[in-house]
């Protein structure tokens, strides 16, 4: 799936997506021929978890943190949130 394929479907802006990129959040899994950006299902799936988090109200780091650790950190993250939001 390209780019904007991929945005189109979570809402979400090519600039975003690239900026997600930058920041290490998302990669594309490879290229076309004529350059472009694919996405694999399995990137699908972590854009659709990164939208859930952001959803949730988790900054961006946190959202990377999560991704990228064993799952008892998202117990945690989650739990820390709430209790942000129990203090709002």
């Amino acid at each position: 799936m390209r780019i904007t394929e991929l945005g189109k479907r979570y809402g979400l802006s090519r600039s975003t997506l690239l900026y997600y990129e930058r920041i290490g959040l998302l990669r594309a899994s490879g290229r076309s021929a004529a350059g472009y950006r694919r996405y694999s299902a399995s990137d699908e799936e972590r854009l659709a978890r990164i939208c859930t988090y952001r959803r949730a109200g988790l900054p961006l780091r946190e959202i990377g943190r999560i991704l990228d650790a064993p799952k008892g950190r998202l117990t945690g993250a989650l739990q820390q949130r709430l209790e942000e939001l129990d203090d709002e």
